[in-house]
């Protein structure tokens, strides 16, 4: 996972910049979707992405691109913020609504909390 965030945050490598371009950009805005159901449950959802749930810059919260997953007892969360260097990866072995939507709250505020605009 590790190796795989770094190369999401490497926005300065010359090496597939065209492909993290390509993979980080919003094709699909809400607005245009009805109804959206089953997207919100790490931060709303404002664009689609390449499979990236695409969380608009709010306030003092950057961009983020996130994903999530659940399944056989387990939750994961994964969100970062490619233009300020900074992603966090995190998952629990319950699967629980409740302790799901605390971790991606939790995981949201620490991106705003470390990497505001």
């Amino acid at each position: 996972m590790l190796r795989w965030l770094g190369w999401h945050l490497d926005r300065f490598a010359a090496k597939d910049a065209e492909m993290r371009l390509l993979d980080h950009a919003n094709y699909l805005h809400r607005d245009g979707l009805t109804p959206v159901f089953g997207m919100d449950e790490g931060g709303e959802m404002d664009a689609m992405g390449l499979g990236w749930v695409v969380q608009e810059p709010d306030g003092a919260r950057p961009l983020i691109l996130e994903k999530s997953g659940g399944l056989q007892g387990e939750f994961s969360y994964v969100a970062f913020a490619p233009s300020r260097g900074i992603g966090v990866f995190v998952s629990i072995n319950a699967f629980s609504v409740e302790g799901f939507d605390a971790m991606s709250k939790a995981v949201n505020e620490l991106i705003a909390e470390l990497a505001p605009r």
